[in-house]
């Protein structure tokens, strides 16, 4: 077994630690904000409860200057436990990015990435399984001489399926060399491979998050192709069945460029979207969400949030009766993380609405959320990125119940 305890240079260990706040008693547990990170970049992607604290995904810059995928674990102060960093990946020297967390059933997780395949110049899929004690199980590199790019992961029926973007020619679908398409790879528990389909038009489809629903997978992204008459970049919707084929396509945004992020399925079968969209004059964003049925050729609702400023939404969960949302928005400092709860009917049930924001904001300098998770005391448990780009660090905050530290 390839255990990935202590194998991260020391001195990356240290800048790590040297930049976690002080510990907080007891008392203090229902909220608080933590900061990890070296001299370079690192961003938080996911984060989720594990071991009676949390664990975080995340890229970050080691000591040559390259990223790689890491993971932290920490109490459920946010303090980091011993041992608590592990570079993942076994390939290195090149820049490698962390994407998604899944917990499994045996009290383990499963991560999934890309790397950076520097003797052979392309990038490939990374996905590993860890057992309850976040050592290694497996690990599997999955790719082609192409570029393959790894974004989400969800358990099957059995096995895995594995979301993300290939830019391998296609005949099937006419796609040529260097466009994307959307990449979908089922594995079997063990991490091999048992089927893989990749789905995409004259221009560049990107994945983002795969669910599994009745029947199939369905998986938001963004495309650059045309559909509907529509230009620049839109959300795409691609359902297909249990063997990754006969697609259902939509898309949905406005005209400018809009960008789809996260899907969460609803109490009576349909799923709801989150990402952005540009206003006409495409010089900011709004938090787009919005709701369609089991068909996803049927909207039932669309919604904006923070029109009048400059915002993103990177993720959505479901939370008692309704949907916990967050990402960023710009304030006049700079950015700040957003969060936002809205009701089954898009109502604002926690935001900002008495000084004209619609989302609670954090930080303002720089700060964005990429990854929302329940607490088992009903608040929020929030991961992202704090800092000037090129030097962020990792950015872990902790709510109680009505989006308050």
């Amino acid at each position: 077994m390839f255990k990935l305890k202590n194998i991260i240079i020391p001195f990356f260990l240290l800048l790590f630690l040297a930049c976690d706040q002080l510990d907080i008693s007891s008392n203090q547990a229902e909220s608080f904000v933590k900061f990890y990170g070296s001299s370079g970049a690192d961003i938080g992607v996911d984060v989720k409860i594990f071991n009676n604290g949390y664990l975080i995904l995340a890229t970050a810059t080691s000591g040559i200057g390259s990223t790689d995928i890491v993971l932290l674990q920490t109490d459920k102060f946010g303090n980091l436990i011993s041992n608590g960093l592990d570079t993942l990946s076994s390939l290195r020297g090149g820049n490698n990015n962390a994407s998604e967390l899944l917990l499994t059933s045996d009290g383990g997780f499963v991560v999934v990435g890309t790397v950076n395949d520097t003797l052979n110049n392309h990038t490939d899929i990374y996905i590993g399984k860890f057992n309850s004690s976040a050592e290694n199980e497996w690990e599997k590199i999955i790719g082609t001489t192409n570029n393959e790019v790894g974004t989400s992961v969800k358990k099957a029926n059995s096995g895995y399926i594995v979301a993300g973007s290939t830019d391998a020619e296609d005949n099937g679908n006419g796609n040529v060399r260097g466009f994307k398409d959307i990449f979908l790879v089922k594995i079997d528990d063990t991490g091999d491979i048992e089927w893989t389909q990749n789905h995409g038009f004259e221009g560049n489809d990107y994945s983002g998050e795969v669910i599994v629903v009745d029947g199939g997978y369905l998986i938001v992204g963004t495309t650059e192709s045309t559909f509907h008459s529509q230009e620049n970049n839109n959300i795409i919707l691609l359902k297909t069945n249990q063997v990754g084929i006969s697609p259902e396509i939509d898309t949905y945004g406005g005209d400018q460029n809009d960008y789809g992020n996260a899907i969460v399925k609803t109490s009576d079968e349909g799923f709801v979207v989150v990402g952005s969209v540009e206003n006409v004059a495409g010089d900011n964003s709004s938090i787009y969400v919005f709701k369609i049925s089991d068909d996803i050729f049927e909207t039932e609702w669309v919604e904006q949030y923070e029109e009048s400023l400059n915002a993103h939404g990177y993720d959505i969960i479901g939370s008692n009766g309704g949907y916990a949302i967050v990402g960023d928005v710009e304030l006049t400092t700079g950015f700040a993380g957003g969060f936002l709860k809205i009701s089954e009917d898009r109502e604002i049930l926690i935001g900002n609405l008495n000084e004209g924001r619609d989302a609670l904001t954090y930080g303002g300098y720089g700060q964005k959320l990429y990854a929302v998770e329940p607490t088992p005391d009903g608040g929020y448990i929030m991961v992202g990125s704090s800092g000037v780009s090129g030097i962020e660090m990792i950015y872990l905050l902790k709510v109680n119940s009505e989006g308050e530290l």
